[in-house]
C-alpha cells in the first residue's frame, strides 16, 4: 500500500469457506486482523492439523491475535481459542510468540479470581511441550533450538507450579547445595529456573546458600543470575532483607547493581507491594542514591508492571506530584496505556 492509501481491494481471494493468511512469513511490518469467519476457519484449520501453515505465520496468527486483543480490536475469546491448538505445537518460534503476550494476560491476573482458571488452562497448554522436551534431561547430540524451548516451557511450568517441574527444580538445587556451589551441578541452560524455584521452595537455608554463591563467585554472569535469582524468595522478611542491604553501601552488592534487585523483589509477586512502599517510603533517598532519575523511572515501570485497577493509578499520581518537586525529564513517567482484565 502507498502512503497516500486508505484503503486497497484485493481480488481472486479463495471461497468464503477458505481461510487465507496476509502478510505471508511475515515479509511486512504489520499487523492482520480479519473478520470472525476467516479467524474461525484459521482456528479450525490450526487445530486440525497445524502443520500447512508455515511456523513463521503461526507465530505471526498468535502474536497478532493476542496484541489486537489487548488492544481491543479483537475479542480475547477468539485469541485464546486459536491459540488452544498449541496443545500439538512443538516449535519454538510460535511458542515464544504465544508466551511472550500471554506473559501480560498472566501478570494482569495474578491478582484476580480468575488466575486458577488462567493457570490451569496455560498448563493444559504446556504440559504436552514439558513432556516433548524431557523436562529437565538433556542430550549432548540436542539441537540449539531444543534447547531454547526447553528453557521456555521449564521457566513457564515453574512458575506456574507444574509439581513435576518445581519437585525437580528442588532437587537440582539441593544437589547444587550438596556439591558445595558447584556449577556443574547444574546445566547453564536451565540454572535460571533452578536457582529461582529453589530459592523460592527452600525457605532461609536455600537462600542463604545462594547469597553466599554470590558473594564468592567471580563469574559476572553467575553473579547476575544470583542477583535475579535471590529476588525469588516467599518470605516477606528476606525480600525486606535483601532490598535493604540493596541500598547499603559496603553490604555486598555494588551500586550499580541495586536496580537489579529492586526489579527481581518487585516482578515477585510477594514482594511487589513491599517493593512499591520501598519506593513510594524513600523516593528521597533513593533519588540522591542513584542521581538519576532514567534509574529512577526504571524503578517506577518495574514494580508498576501488574498495576490494573483505580486505586493503583491514584498511588502513580501522588507519586509524580511528589517526584515533580524534583528536575527531570518526562521519559520516565511513559508507560504503556493497559486495560484491566474484565
Amino acid at each position: 500500500m502507498a502512503d497516500t492509501d486508505k484503503q486497497v481491494t484485493v481480488s481472486s481471494l479463495p471461497a468464503s469457506d477458505k481461510w487465507v493468511i496476509f502478510n505471508v512469513q511475515e515479509s511486512g511490518y504489520y499487523k492482520v486482523n480479519y473478520d470472525d469467519n476467516n479467524w474461525q476457519l484459521l482456528t479450525a484449520q490450526l487445530e486440525k492439523d497445524h502443520t500447512p501453515i508455515h511456523l513463521l505465520n503461526r507465530a505471526q496468527l498468535i502474536d497478532d491475535a493476542l496484541d489486537l486483543a489487548r488492544a481491543s480490536e479483537l475479542k480475547y475469546d477468539t485469541a485464546l481459542s486459536l491459540i488452544s491448538y498449541l496443545r500439538h505445537e512443538e516449535e519454538y518460534i510460535p511458542w515464544e510468540a504465544a508466551l511472550s503476550n500471554l506473559g501480560y494476560v498472566e501478570q494482569m491476573f495474578t491478582r484476580q479470581g480468575g488466575y486458577g482458571d488462567l493457570r490451569a488452562y496455560m498448563l493444559s497448554l504446556l504440559e504436552p511441550l514439558y513432556t516433548l522436551v524431557g523436562g529437565f534431561e538433556e542430550h549432548q547430540d540436542d539441537p540449539q533450538l531444543l534447547h531454547y524451548t526447553r528453557s521456555l516451557a521449564l521457566s513457564w511450568t515453574c512458575k506456574l507450579g507444574y509439581k513435576d517441574c518445581v519437585d525437580n527444580s528442588v532437587s537440582l538445587y539441593q544437589a547444587w547445595m550438596a556439591s558445595d556451589g558447584n556449577t556443574s551441578a547444574v546445566s547453564p541452560n536451565v540454572r535460571n529456573t533452578v536457582y529461582c524455584t529453589g530459592i523460592a521452595e527452600g525457605g532461609e537455608e536455600a537462600w542463604n546458600f545462594a547469597w553466599e554463591q554470590y558473594l564468592t563467585t567471580n563469574v559476572a554472569s553467575q553473579k547476575d543470575m544470583l542477583l535475579s535469582a535471590l529476588g525469588c524468595a516467599k518470605e516477606v522478611w528476606l525480600l525486606s532483607r535483601y532490598l535493604d542491604t540493596a541500598f547499603t553501601e559496603g553490604a555486598g552488592i555494588r551500586r550499580q547493581d541495586a536496580s537489579t534487585v529492586f526489579r527481581a523483589v518487585a516482578k515477585n509477586d510477594i514482594g511487589r507491594d513491599l517493593a512499591w512502599n520501598y519506593l513510594r517510603d524513600r523516593w528521597d533517598f533513593l533519588s540522591d542514591y542513584f542521581g538519576s532519575f532514567t534509574t529512577l523511572g526504571d524503578l517506577v515501570l518495574a514494580v508498576s508492571d501488574e498495576f490494573n485497577t483505580r486505586e493503583e493509578l491514584n498511588q502513580m499520581k501522588m507519586l509524580k506530584e511528589h517526584a515533580n518537586d524534583f528536575t527531570q525529564p518526562s521519559a520516565p513517567w511513559t508507560k504503556p496505556l493497559r486495560r484491566p482484565p474484565t
